[in-house]
């Protein structure tokens, strides 16, 4: 188990008061009686389990498996099961280096890519480079000899003549003390590596006693065999004698810094250890009798967390999910009021947002606080079927919680990297919301597939049926994947009938999380489906100063990537490449003078028709200006082809800068006279290569060419974006930006690292400076589907022109098609009607779209906030506003296919129009 590295939540004070509330709470059963019986473990359980082994089809490798995982610690005797434990003694250390490399081969070895296997090698790492292997000395021996009478290690007392290079034990030999590390790391040169400090937690601890105790634990579930609880009960026994004097804060380090919560592991570890640790105590209690190892187990390994809930601290739940489940083992179900309203009382806030916390990191952070809700939830209701509907009958916000993954998912292959997830243009081929374990890599692990069932249940809801038969390759075999399950074979009718009935494919619109800030629009479907979306608030949990970022999945790809997890792999998170992620200029987004401030836009216009789609939302407070301000509209030429008209509008400060960050591939332009620079145009971000352009020709253009590096294209498909510049008083600088794919994806030893090309707007001036960004994107495969975009004069009508932040385009396309595009400036304070004399068109609203035939005839229109717009044989009227409105037109007649003129007119030249001209 590793959760993404030590990047502290910084939680509000009202979850810190809350997490203090709940201990104070559970801990009241400190020194309640002993535990008397399993909590999720009962004989009734228990039984299911063992009838569902006899029915599994992989009942024979479930058991072989367990007993197979179990081998390494079932062959030892109780004294070397006790000897796997260690004391507090050395500063342990969440990488061996950070930012390092190999001492031997000098080779970059960063994060977490040093090589442990504890079992054939214990008390060493190995370097993934040159297979060299560290410490050279035999640590377990000097180890060995600081140990007190209790067990305790003691640098005083350890031996250090045991301190040198084994393969060089000559003193005088160059190489005697190369390599040796004595529990604080080795060190040359100024640099240390942290050796044994690592090696205690993701080696001794991590790989020998956590997967050792788990191990031992579903053994005897699966088996009955009584000897596997003992030497479980054994180690957690010792483990328990240690464990509250473990204190991460004072004893360890994370990216070479003290000073963060936990146990033996950095708090968020800590904090799933700790439950896990309580989870397999709780699964053996039955099969091992000895009550005075049990009660110490109690005592220091679930009653001495419950009094010290800081170093289990974790993101919101987390922390709270394990304070519950600390108290649920120790005295469930006579605790069961108490369990339910701590969960009650995080249960509320953490579905608060849409369903979900509000902490960013979209297919991150806020999913992995899901997830384990997902699972914790289910972990109960395995124990208590009534479980989950009566939690749901007092916390109904929980019925949107695991819909906001389904909902947020793009083109089945993609989320919004809003915050701290995913790696730069990468695909999340899977459901992130709740991972679905079909292969049961730990069969006792609460099935997903169950808890999505039980949902469906509670809902009615067919998308939690799909998303599961989804996560199953879309079948039926094997459901639920759950040795806790009632039937499985009814299970699978239950599954098929839901699936005949809805069909496979969940059925998803554009989606608005007003709460959360993020709007996704959509089109299309099958493989010609795309989305774009719209990020509308900054900062937060987790978050970037990414406000009013847009993104755009289409053609299987991710077009307009957002940068992702920031790189900590080169130092940590407050180093200028890992912060870099994390500011406004990474994003692609307005700069305004400086970094965004934490703040929430807010929607002021949905517009969500059949080929046209757009949202308007608002931010001024991010840049503490008068307007900051994004306007995006998916709309669509015909199945396949479409294009992305942007308006982005801002006054605030003196320099505006509109970064435009395409996929991985080249980028050219056109009708740009660019000029080197010797100089950074832009400070502040790992920037390079720069050329300008000062007063461009409106509608000079940029096109990437798409390297697929993930391969998700088919063959000899070839994807190019076109980005089109209509905006009025600006400068364009082309740079090259630099990425790294998280650690966790990048290519072996690479630590990912690219350059890619960056287009940035600028405009200056005087404060407040404003400023209209106008673009469209299309993104196309052989040909463009657009012959050609200009900026079209708008008029008061019998007026002047209007101002520049009032936008009117015309699109001509390849197929004689002729969109007209009006969106109106909010900030004009005007009740004045608008009119395009070339169109005869004439508006009163604030957003309008038409689109007319090659000879001339209105094909559609689709407006917002209007009261009425004329044009050549037609007159669409309306007292108060229209919010939105999509009309299509054939030889039938009109035909209104989102919103609704209840209440209106719409005139024009023959039925079922209402006839006649005003």
């Amino acid at each position: 188990m590793r959760t993404p590295a030590g990047h502290p939540s910084g939680g509000s004070t009202r979850m810190h008061k809350l997490l203090l509330a709940l201990s104070l709470s559970l801990s009241l059963g400190l020194h309640a009686a002993d535990k008397q019986h399993s909590a999720f473990y009962s004989p009734e359980v228990l039984a299911k389990i063992r009838t569902n082994l006899k029915h599994d089809p992989n009942a024979k490798t479930f058991l072989t498996n367990a007993v197979k995982d179990a081998e390494f610690w079932h062959n030892k005797t109780d004294a070397e099961l006790r000897d796997l434990i260690f004391s507090p003694g050395i500063t342990r250390s969440w990488m061996v280096w950070s930012d390092g490399f190999c001492p031997s081969c000098k080779k970059p070895v960063r994060m977490y890519d040093w090589k442990i296997d504890a079992q054939k090698h214990p008390w060493k790492l190995t370097c993934p480079n040159c297979a060299e292997v560290f410490p050279k000395n035999d640590f377990y021996s000097y180890y060995k000899s600081g140990l007190d009478e209790k067990g305790w290690f003691n640098q005083k007392r350890a031996n250090r003549a045991l301190l040198f290079n084994t393969d060089h034990p000559d003193a005088t030999d160059p190489l005697h003390n190369f390599g040796v590390d004595d529990g604080e790391g080795y060190l040359a040169d100024g640099h240390r590596w942290r050796f044994m400090g690592a090696y205690e937690i993701y080696g001794q601890f991590k790989q020998l006693i956590l997967n050792g105790t788990r191990a031992l634990a579903r053994a005897y579930v699966l088996t009955g065999d009584e000897t596997y609880a003992h030497q479980a009960g054994v180690m957690l026994n010792r483990l328990a004698d240690f464990y509250p004097s473990f204190d991460y804060a004072t004893q360890g380090l994370t990216y070479e810094t003290a000073g963060n919560n936990g146990y033996v592991s950095v708090w968020h570890d800590a904090c799933e250890e700790t439950r896990e640790l309580a989870l397999a105590y709780d699964q053996i209690f039955d099969g091992f009798h000895d009550e005075t190892k049990r009660h110490n187990i109690e005592t220091g390994l679930l009653r001495n967390p419950l009094a010290h809930p800081e170093r289990v601290h974790s993101n919101f739940p987390r922390a709270e999910m394990t304070l519950a489940t600390l108290n649920t083992v120790l005295a469930w179900p006579e605790n069961r009021a108490q369990v339910e309203a701590s969960i009650d009382a995080f249960g509320k806030p953490a579905t608060a947002v849409d369903g979900v916390t509000g902490e960013k990191g979209l297919s991150g952070y806020t999913s992995f606080t899901i997830d384990g809700l997902a699972h914790f939830l289910e972990q109960y209701s395995r124990a208590d079927k009534n479980f989950l509907h009566d939690l749901i009958q007092r916390n109904p916000t929980l019925t949107n919680t695991w819909r906001f993954h389904i909902d947020t998912y793009c083109i089945g292959k993609y989320y919004p990297l809003s915050g701290d997830c995913g790696s730069f243009a990468a695909p999340v081929l899977k459901h992130v919301g709740a991972i679905f374990d079909k292969k049961q890599t730990d069969v006792l692990a609460p099935s997903i597939f169950s808890f999505f069932w039980r949902l469906y249940e509670e809902t009615g809801d067919p998308a939690y049926v799909q998303t599961l038969y989804h996560e199953n390759a879309n079948k039926l075999e094997a459901l639920p994947h759950d040795l806790f399950a009632e039937n499985p074979s009814q299970f699978q009718k239950s599954v098929k009938q839901v699936i005949a009935k809805n069909g496979e494919e969940i059925k998803l619109g554009s989606i608005n999380k007003e709460a959360w800030h993020m709007a996704i629009l959509r089109s299309g479907k099958g493989q010609n489906a795309r989305a774009l979306w719209l990020d509308y608030d900054s900062g937060g949990n987790h978050s970037h100063l990414d406000g009013m970022t847009m993104g755009l999945f289409a053609h299987g790809l991710d077009l307009l990537p957002d940068f992702g997890y920031p790189p900590v792999q080169f130092g940590g998170w407050y180093t200028p490449r890992a912060e870099w992620y994390r500011t406004t200029g990474a994003h692609n987004t307005v700069l305004v003078d400086q970094p965004q401030r934490p703040g929430a836009g807010k929607t002021t216009m949905w517009a969500d028709g059949e080929m046209f789609h757009a949202i308007r939302a608002d931010g001024p407070a991010m840049v503490a200006g008068k307007q900051y301000e994004r306007t995006a509209a998916l709309i669509d030429i015909d199945d396949k082809n479409f294009y992305v008209l942007d308006i982005f509008r801002t006054v605030a400060g003196s320099g505006h800068y509109k970064f435009v960050y395409g996929p991985y591939g080249t980028m050219t332009t056109s009708n740009l006279d660019l000029h080197h620079s010797d100089k950074d145009l832009v400070t502040g971000g790992q920037l390079r290569n720069f050329a300008l352009a000062t007063n461009p020709p409106i509608g000079w253009s940029a096109e990437w060419k798409v390297d697929d590096r993930f391969k998700q294209l088919p063959p000899n498909t070839t994807v190019r974006m076109r980005y089109t510049d209509v905006s009025q008083g600006v400068d364009v600088i082309t740079n090259e930006a630099w990425t790294a794919t998280m650690t966790q994806l990048q290519e072996p030893l690479s630590g990912g690292e690219n350059w890619i090309p960056c287009l940035i707007t600028r405009k200056t001036g005087t404060a407040p400076l404003s400023s209209t960004f106008v673009s469209v994107l299309e993104p196309f495969e052989k040909q463009t589907a657009i012959r050609s975009i200009k900026k079209v004069p708008l008029r008061v009508i019998d007026g002047d022109i209007a101002d520049d932040s009032n936008v009117c385009l015309e699109i001509d396309l390849n197929s004689g098609d002729r969109d007209l595009f009006i969106a109106i400036d909010p900030m004009t304070k005007t009740n004045h009607t608008f009119e395009q004399r070339n169109w005869q068109v004439q508006f009163d609203g604030e957003l309008c779209w038409i689109r007319k035939t090659a000879k001339g005839a209105l094909k559609s229109i689709a407006f917002g906030k209007t009261s009425v717009v004329r044009g050549p044989g037609f007159i669409i009227d309306h007292g108060p506003k229209f919010q939105f409105c999509e009309i299509h037109f054939d030889e039938d007649g009109a035909h209104t296919v989102r919103g609704s003129l209840e209440g209106g007119r719409l005139a024009g030249p023959k039925e079922p129009w209402r006839f006649g001209h005003d």
